[in-house]
C-alpha cells in the first residue's frame, strides 16, 4: 500500500514488507510519543506495533525496548518483545509484538481511578526486577550495560556539559535560552547535598512511567512500553517522577503524591531520597524545556523546585 506521495507512509510500508517478507496490508495510526510515530499492522495471522524516528537517539531508545523485553518482561510486569529493529529511509525503526488494550491516558478518569491499585502494584513489581545480568548505575544502553560507576555518580553528573547524546553542549542553553544558571546551580548543590545520604541501589527504573507509556485492557495492565529513558538505581526515583508529573494536570492523578505516600512512605529515609530525586529531575526538566522552548512549563517547574527547596 505503498504511497509516493506520503513519504511517512512509504517508509513504514518498506519497513514492514521487510519483516514481513510479504506485501503490506492495512496499516492503521496508533498514539505516539514526542519523538516517534506509531501504526499497528498485521502480518501471517499477527498483529504489530511499527515504530519510526528520525530523532538522533532513536536507534538507542529502541534497543533499550527490546532490552527490557528481553530481561524485564514477567507476569508482574508486561513489556512487548521487539521482533525487529531497523533504518528506512534515514528512519530508525523497531517492530514490536502488539498487546492488548490501549493507553491510559486514552481511558476515562473514572477508569484509571479504578485500575490505580494495578498501575501501582506494576510499578512495585517494576522496581523489584532482577538486574543481576547486567552492571552499572543510572542510564544504560541497548546491552543493558549502565553508564556510571556508582548511583551517587549518576546523580552528580546532570550539571556536566556532555559533547553527545540528546542533551549534548546543553551548556548553551544558559545564553542561548531562558535557562538560569543561578536558578540550575542553586538546585544543584541542594541536591548534591541530599544525594550524600541515598541507599547506592541498582534497581530497575523506568522513568517516565505515566499514563502514555502504560496499557491497559479496561481490567488489568497488559503493558508498560517506551523504556527510553530508564535507568538502574533507587527504585523511589520512580515515585519521585510522579510527584513532579503530578504538578501537571491531567498527567497523574490529582491526590497523586499521597497516594504514593500512603503505599510507598514506608521505606527507610523517604523523604530525604524522594526530595533528593524530585530536585534531580527537576533539574533534568529545567533544561529539556529550554531545549523544547517551552518557557510557560518551564517556569512552572522553576517555582515548584524553589519550593522544594525553600526559596521564594
Amino acid at each position: 500500500m505503498s504511497d509516493d506521495r506520503n513519504p511517512q507512509l512509504a517508509t513504514a510500508t518498506a519497513a514492514i514488507e521487510r519483516f514481513a517478507n510479504e506485501p503490506a496490508g492495512v496499516v492503521r495510526p496508533l498514539v505516539g510519543g514526542l519523538f516517534s510515530d506509531a501504526l499497528a499492522f498485521e502480518a501471517s495471522g499477527r498483529e504489530y506495533v511499527l515504530r519510526m524516528s528520525s530523532a538522533p537517539h532513536a536507534a538507542g531508545s529502541f534497543a533499550k525496548d527490546e532490552y527490557a523485553g528481553e530481561h524485564f518482561a514477567s507476569e508482574a510486569l508486561p513489556v512487548p518483545r521487539v521482533v525487529a529493529r531497523g533504518e528506512v529511509d534515514g528512519r530508525q525503526y523497531a517492530i514490536s509484538e502488539r498487546i492488548a488494550g490501549r493507553t491510559l491516558m486514552e481511558c476515562s478518569p473514572g477508569e484509571r481511578r479504578a485500575l490505580l491499585p494495578a498501575l501501582l502494584d506494576t510499578l512495585e513489581a517494576l522496581g523489584a526486577t532482577d538486574t543481576g545480568v547486567s552492571a552499572g548505575y543510572g542510564d544504560w544502553d541497548g546491552d543493558g550495560a549502565g553508564r556510571y560507576a556508582s548511583w551517587q555518580a549518576f546523580l552528580a553528573d546532570i550539571d556536566k556539559n556532555h559533547d553527545e547524546g540528546f542533551f549534548a553542549d546543553w551548556h548553551r542553553y544558559f545564553d542561548e535560552s531562558f535557562l538560569e544558571r543561578d536558578i540550575f546551580d542553586r538546585v544543584y548543590e541542594r541536591m548534591v547535598e541530599l544525594s550524600a545520604d541515598v541507599p547506592n541501589m541498582r534497581q530497575v527504573i523506568h522513568n517516565d512511567y505515566q499514563f502514555e507509556n502504560v496499557l491497559t485492557d479496561g481490567a488489568r495492565i497488559t503493558g508498560v512500553i517506551d523504556w527510553a529513558n530508564a535507568l538502574y538505581g533507587d527504585p523511589l526515583y520512580d515515585v519521585a517522577w510522579l510527584n513532579f508529573i503530578s504538578i501537571h494536570p491531567g498527567w497523574w492523578f490529582d491526590d497523586g503524591v499521597e497516594v504514593l505516600r500512603e503505599r510507598f512512605g514506608g521505606a527507610p529515609d523517604f523523604d530525604r531520597r524522594i526530595l533528593c530525586y524530585e530536585l534531580h529531575i527537576g533539574l533534568d526538566h529545567l533544561r529539556f524545556y529550554a531545549n523544547q522552548d517551552r518557557h510557560d512549563d518551564y517556569l512552572i517547574c522553576r517555582e515548584w523546585l524553589l519550593e522544594r527547596i525553600n526559596v521564594r
